[in-house]
């Protein structure tokens, strides 16, 4: 199968330059983040059972969903990618006892998980390490993982088939891997692929250092090619669009205590400006956040026994 097109302009992204890209927005001091995200430092789509919960809420049970897709259990060894501030690693560490691990291009989120783990007296449960995704595969031994997630990575990974085949050769043979992350409509991203560039996508990766979102179709192309089937999917775009209002309600609310201290006054209006143009496009389906739970596709071996229903999924 033929690879996605790849715009000219993302081509000679690199190893290097991703890591440069990443550690210019996710190596903020932590406490500019805490100021804006919910106590467990959860930096992606929340999920609101009620519109009236407040983010602690919608965080916690985002946390317990993305937990019950995977089924964990607490023999489980979990690959967290783009691990962030560790919430779902602390999760099911402390809800299912399963060992976590994170991989993660910023520095700050590395140390902020490994300090925290080591406060908590979980070392040996909860780590994080600086490593790419695209050399994971070679980092850690073939089938050593029981889970793999990604939440909120996708979206600065250009090579996709690459990291999901890294994926598949870690994941063991019944493991469950759940992508969750934000995609944009064909119509689009075809337009992106031909070279018409839109003020949202230079704000995107002025912000980000790599800004793009792929379609949902070449997201599931790319776990296809890469040896995985789709087991469910869950369009959870407006959960989104309610977490960043909560995120820009907090960040208006403690401006006085964020701009020109924590961050600089023009960070913090680039993050003002940034939630504010999510909110729109959410609103206009310009952007579309995804959660697909996907196996390995082990054709003519016996498939994994599965669940006969969504019951375990439902909060």
């Amino acid at each position: 199968m033929a690879k996605t097109k790849v715009a000219p302009r993302y081509q000679e992204k690199t190893i290097e330059a991703d890591k440069i890209a990443i550690s210019s927005h996710y190596d903020l001091p932590p406490e500019f983040f805490s100021t804006f995200l919910g106590p467990r430092m959860a930096y992606s789509c929340a999920y609101f059972t009620d519109e009236g919960n407040d983010l602690a809420q919608a965080e916690a049970d985002k946390l317990k969903l993305t937990a019950q897709k995977l089924r964990l259990k607490s023999e489980d060894r979990l690959l967290d990618l783009g691990c962030g501030w560790g919430s779902f690693l602390f999760y099911a560490a402390e809800k299912y006892g399963c060992r976590t691990l994170g991989i993660t291009l910023a520095q700050e989120q590395a140390k902020f998980v490994n300090d925290k783990a080591a406060e908590l007296g979980i070392s040996n449960q909860v780590e994080a390490e600086l490593v790419h995704v695209y050399e994971m595969a070679e980092r850690f031994q073939p089938k050593s993982f029981d889970k793999i997630v990604t939440v909120g990575a996708i979206e600065h990974i250009e090579d996709l088939n690459l990291t999901f085949s890294n994926a598949n050769k870690l994941l063991k043979d019944d493991g469950l891997f759940l992508v969750h992350g934000m995609t944009r409509p064909w119509k689009s991203r075809a337009e992106e692929l031909a070279g018409d560039r839109r003020e949202t996508d230079d704000l995107l990766e002025k912000h980000f250092g790599v800004g793009h979102w792929k379609s949902l179709w070449e997201v599931i192309q790319a776990l296809e090619y890469s040896g995985f089937e789709v087991l469910d999917h869950e369009n959870i775009t407006y959960h989104y669009q309610l977490t960043v209002r909560r995120w820009l309600e907090n960040l208006e609310k403690n401006e006085s205590s964020i701009a020109g201290k924590i961050i600089s006054d023009e960070k913090y209006r680039e993050f003002m400006a940034f939630m504010a143009s999510y909110i729109v496009s959410f609103e206009l389906s310009g952007t579309i956040c995804n959660q697909i739970l996907a196996q390995k596709h082990n054709l003519g071996s016996l498939r994994p026994r599965g669940l006969m229903t969504r019951d375990h999924m439902m909060i």
